[in-house]
């Protein structure tokens, strides 16, 4: 018996020091431990993107069994600027924001209306578009142009890690809280929701976000928005370009 506890105790320590270097590796990884940490690590990642691209899916689920799908895709150039953002709803219906050097512009099939944004007072083609595209204009645009917009879509209250999970085959963090609007000229909030993101592990890009209303019982009020990212891709002029069509 007495042979034995050396043995024992040698097994705890080589077991001490596997836990203290994975533990260290852990954390020379570099990769955040917080939920807050990993969303500011998020928000610098896109607003230091070169360029940037996306297709993804809107579904909007509400009632007791009735919902809508939507899909958008995204380009985005920093220097020498150009953005598209264009929004197809399931209806048929479609909205265009799209930018140059000198403007943003917006476009809806609805009204066939153009509408111009001249700098340097060009942010409410992006602000002024979220019910016309179902949030859509208020999410990734207000990463790409985080000091414009502070960030918005990863303004989480109280943030929570809950873990990780995959989502199109891709490791992801999962965050969850609270978010609101504001009113700036008041301070007044509203629109209050449960949120929960899931940020890619690897490139800090956002793949997933759901959104929950509160609802009365047997009632669902919940938007799903789905990202397929590309990180500082190679994108041509013609990723930009817009025409609205003829009325």
């Amino acid at each position: 018996m007495n042979e034995m506890i050396p043995a024992r105790r040698q097994t705890k320590l080589l077991a001490s020091v596997l836990v203290f270097s994975l533990l260290e590796l852990f954390a020379m990884s570099g990769h955040p431990q917080s939920a807050e940490a990993i969303l500011q690590k998020s928000r610098d990642t896109y607003a230091q993107m070169r360029s940037y691209a996306d297709t993804g899916d809107v579904l909007v689920e509400y009632g007791t069994s009735s919902q809508d799908k939507h899909s958008f895709s995204t380009a985005f150039n920093r220097s020498p600027r150009g953005f598209r953002l264009e929004f197809n709803k399931q209806a048929g219906d479609r909205y265009v924001i799209w930018a140059d050097p000198d403007a943003f512009h917006t476009w809806w099939k609805t009204t066939s209306q153009k509408t111009d944004y001249p700098n340097p007072n060009n942010t409410p083609a992006i602000s002024m578009s979220g019910p016309t595209t179902v949030g859509v204009a208020e999410k990734i645009p207000t990463l790409l142009y985080g000091k414009a917009f502070e960030s918005a879509m990863l303004k989480i209250n109280a943030p929570v890690l809950q873990g990780s999970e995959q989502v199109g085959g891709h490791t992801c963090d999962r965050i969850s809280g609270q978010a609101f609007d504001l009113y700036a000229a008041t301070g007044h909030k509203t629109n209050f929701r449960k949120v929960t993101v899931w940020i890619d592990a690897d490139s800090f890009a956002v793949r997933k976000m759901v959104e929950e209303f509160d609802t009365s019982p047997g009632q669902r009020n919940r938007i799903t928005t789905t990202f397929e990212p590309r990180s500082n891709p190679t994108l041509d002029t013609a990723s930009f370009a817009f025409a609205p069509p003829a009325s």
